[in-house]
Order: C-alpha cells, then structure tokens, then sequence
C-alpha cells in the first residue's frame, strides 16, 4: 500500500483495515466483519483504536529511510549523506520537486492515519454494546490525539493541505481544496485540548505506547508554540507555556540521570518519554505488524550506522550503497561545547568506542565527514534485531521531557513577560542533567540579554535534541517568526544546500500524482 494514492487507501479502508485487525484479535469470522457488526463493543474499538497508531510505522520502516528519516533529517544542518541512488543528496540540497517519492510517502501515510482515526470517530456514537457508555470518550480523545499529530506533521510540512474531520467514502470526497489559514491548526489544537482532558494519565502493561494526557498537553504546547510563530501570534507562547508548566509541575516526568538513557533499547518509554513510536520483533507490537512486512522497525542500523563488521566498512566514505549513509556535518560535530558528555552519546569521533566486536573503535575513515550519529546506534544490539543486520527496533523517541523544558525556557524568552530568570532555570536544567558538576557545562547567567538568552536556548535545543527530527521544523518556525534568517544564518555544511536554499524550501512541494487527481488542490509557492 506504501505506493497507493490517497484516494484509493480512503476506498480500501473499510474493507481491508478493520478485518486485518479482527483477524489478528481472532475475534469473529472474517466473513461477518463490517460496520454493522464490527464497531459495537469495548473490545472492537480496543483494536480499533490502534489502527491510526501502526500507520507510523510504515512511515518509518524503510531499511534506507525513505518517507520519515529523509525527509525529516536531510533537510536540516546535523546531517549529509553520501552519494546514493535513492536521492537523498536531491533532497538535503534543496532540490525538490513534486515527483519526490519521500514527500509523496509521508503526506500518504499522515491521510491514511486520519482517515483511520475518522472511522473511529465516525463509528462511535453508533456503538450500542458499550458496558459503560463513558468509556466512549477515551476512544474517542485517542482517535482525535493521533489525527491531531499527523495533522501537525502535514501543517509543519506543507502549510495548508486539505482538512477534513469527517470519514470520506469516495474519491470525489476526497478532491479538497487547500484548507484555509489557521484552519488545520485550530482543529489540532482542537484535538489535542480534548485529548489532553480524556485521555489517561498512564496505561497498564499490555498498553504501553498508547498517547497519555500528558503526551497530549505537551504536543498541545507545541502546537500553540508553533502557531505563535507560524502565523505570528505572540499571544499563544503564554497559552503554550500554560501547557508545558502544567507538565512541569506535575511531577509525573523526570530528566534520566543518564543522557543516554534516552536512547538505550532497554530503556524505552521511560519517566523522560511522553511519546515513542513503538518498535518490536515480529507480531508482537502493541500497535500491531508494520503493513508492508512481518515485524515494525526502521532502517537505522543499517542507514545510521557506520559498521564495519564481517570484515566489509560499510561507512558512506567507502562505497555506494545504502550502508551508512548519514554522516553528521562539521557545523554540528563544532557546536557540542568541548567535554559535554552529550557528544560522546550523540556523534561518534575518531577514537571514540564503537559498538562491535570486530571494530571496537570509530574511525574517522568511515565517513565522509569523520562523524556518524552515535544516538540510538551506542546502545544497540549488534548484528541488529534477533540476528538480522538491517533491522532496529529501538523505539523513536517523538516527545522528551527535556523538549518540554525547552520550549518551556523559549516561550519565557519570547513571550510577553520576557522571564529570562525562569528560562535560565530552565535550560540550566537540562545542561545539569549533562553535566552534574557543572564543571564542564556552566550554568546560563539569569542578567543575560534576550537575544542572549535565546541563543543559549538555540544551542541547547540543537546539542540535547540532534538527529530526533526536530531540527528543520524548529529553522523554519524561528524564520517565520523572524528570529533567524536561514538564508544568511544557517551553515547547513553543505555547498550546494547552502547556495540553493529559498524562501520556498519552508514549505515542501505537494505531490504531484495528488495533484494530477485532484484539480481543486493548489501547488505550494515555488514548485
């Protein structure tokens, strides 16, 4: 399905989704399933429920990233790749077009996700074989948090793409105009507002992955926080800080004492995690099996990793195919202030220990730029998966505690109040956490300037959040807001990104075969 339009995912969705579903719940016969017997009871919207969850990790599957990690890491200024037929150096250059396929994936799979979280909402009201009839709110905050991320992910990516918050059941439904501005932010923060009031705060074992409350209030800030800047409502930091202050003072999330900690396979959906996708071996996952195969899982062992193992180096600097392909820039590997533990846990150097048995020291040779990312990678398993060298399990870690301090500290900085005392406190915060001492990692002075302050908050939130898809999303919301300018500020280590970067690359092409099946719908200025 990962290569289906739009449209035709909408058609099939009925009729093929649910029953996959059922099937593996083993519930009814395959023969009885529809709408009218399926979407009755508890049980039913259990599994329902899930559906809009394991279209993530399609996104996200790819052995050599495409959809998500291409089109999410290769635009920013943390990484490069090596030459590759796949056409990564197109998009990392600047150089899109409407016929890309990773964009074309990512808008697919994030309409896929919300038609499923519309079925759902769709279906709901109609259930007349509830035990107890107020369980129908959780279903219901569940569906409309997951159709608000990808929503958000569709705003972030291409502006104002169609919206819709109604199940469509034909293709003439589905040719929608572009949506008005503000329109896909207002039914986000929507969304996420009733989620954040119905969901749980945490789940039991068998549920884990499944969003909490306080993953809604927290993509509800950030929400706020990037409209403020988006569409240039300074009065939204207040309303956004509001959210992250309400999570801060909760109690229910920590800072790992361990930066690492973050990324360790054996330390998933810990007290800093509100949201991670959730990978796993084989028909294990809570979100059920990726569609396109077996297991769900993503490709960065073999696309992150510079291995040099079984006697064959893999890194981008040595051959042509799809092995260690990213590399981490100059820019990056220069901003880590010297001895912050978060570089040796982030990057890997010359000299640096190295995960493998073979080749238990990084050597700068491996790659073009004498870095590879180390996060995720330095705690994995060797040899990937249950032995199998191109598969990684480790869950994406979407949504940090430390994130929330973060943006927490920027609407301080930015907001009406200009509380920089309580944004030092709060990126001092994070830089603790790194560095106990303090030795290294000295605390950001309170007298500091506002310009000031938000460099020391640009720098903290590039060295604590690299290579977790944040990065190009955070340039271009500070362009618009006109704290940056990308253009004359920005060294994405790269010639040729440099030189070709414009004002249009804030917002990327909308896919073509989108366009060609629906006249209605209107390219993004510049493609």
């Amino acid at each position: 399905m990962k290569r289906c339009t739009l449209f035709f995912s909408i058609l099939l969705f009925l009729t093929l989704n649910f029953i996959n579903c059922k099937k593996q719940l083993d519930l009814k016969p395959l023969g009885e399933l529809n709408t009218e017997t399926f979407y009755q009871t508890e049980e039913d919207f259990d599994a329902a429920s899930l559906s809009p969850y394991a279209t993530l990790l399609t996104m996200y599957y790819s052995q050599t990233g495409q959809g998500w990690y291409r089109t999410a890491l290769f635009p920013d200024d943390d990484a490069t790749v090596s030459s590759n037929p796949e056409g990564a150096d197109v998009i990392e250059d600047f150089n899109w077009l409407p016929s890309n396929g990773d964009f074309e994936l990512v808008w697919q799979t994030c309409y896929k996700g919300i038609q499923r979280a519309n079925v759902v909402l769709d279906q709901l009201p109609k259930a007349t074989q509830f035990k107890d009839e107020s369980n129908k709110k959780r279903y219901e905050a569940e569906a409309k948090f997951m159709r608000a991320y990808y929503y958000s992910i569709l705003a972030t990516n291409w502006g104002t793409p169609p919206v819709t918050d109604s199940v469509i059941t034909s293709a003439d439904q589905a040719r929608l105009p572009n949506s008005q501005p503000g329109e896909i932010w207002d039914l986000i923060i929507s969304d996420f507002t009733f989620a954040k009031a119905n969901l749980p705060d945490q789940w039991d074992v068998d549920n884990i992955g499944r969003a909490t409350s306080g993953a809604a209030a927290g993509f509800l800030g950030k929400a706020l926080l990037f409209r403020a800047q988006w569409q240039n409502k300074p009065e939204l930091y207040t309303a956004a800080d509001a959210e992250f202050t309400s999570l801060i003072t909760s109690g229910k999330y920590e800072l790992m004492d361990d930066y690492s900690d973050n990324f360790d396979l054996n330390n998933e959906n810990n007290a800093e995690s509100l949201f991670e996708i959730q990978f796993s071996v084989g028909r294990g996952n809570n979100w059920f099996p990726n569609e396109d195969g077996g297991g769900s899982g993503t490709g960065r062992y073999i696309m992150w990793r510079a291995a040099c193992e079984q006697g064959h180096c893999a890194g981008g600097a040595n051959d042509g195919h799809a092995y260690g392909k990213v590399n981490v820039v100059k820019p990056l590997q220069n901003e880590f202030e010297a001895g912050d533990p978060r570089r040796v846990a982030s990057i890997f150097i010359e000299g640096d220990p190295f995960p493998s048995s073979e080749t238990p020291v990084f050597s700068a040779q491996w790659s073009l730029t004498g870095s590879t990312p180390a996060k995720y990678i330095k705690r994995d398993i060797e040899g990937g998966a249950n032995g199998e060298p191109n598969y990684d399990v480790n869950n994406e870690r979407v949504l940090r505690y430390a994130d929330i301090l973060l943006m927490s500290a920027e609407c301080k900085i930015l907001g009406p109040t200009h509380d920089l005392a309580g944004a030092a406190a709060l990126i001092n915060q994070v830089r603790k956490r790194a560095d106990p001492s303090a030795a290294i990692l000295l605390p950001r002075s309170a007298a500091s300037t506002q310009a000031q302050m938000f460099k020391y908050l640009v720098h903290e939130r590039r060295v604590e959040l690299s290579f977790e898809s944040h990065r190009y999303d955070d340039l271009v919301r500070w362009h618009l807001a006109k704290l940056i300018n990308i253009k004359t500020d920005i060294n994405f280590g790269r010639t040729l990104a440099n030189a070709n970067w414009s004002e249009k690359n804030l917002l990327k092409p909308i896919p073509q075969r989108e366009l060609d099946l629906n006249t209605n719908l209107k390219q993004n200025a510049g493609y």
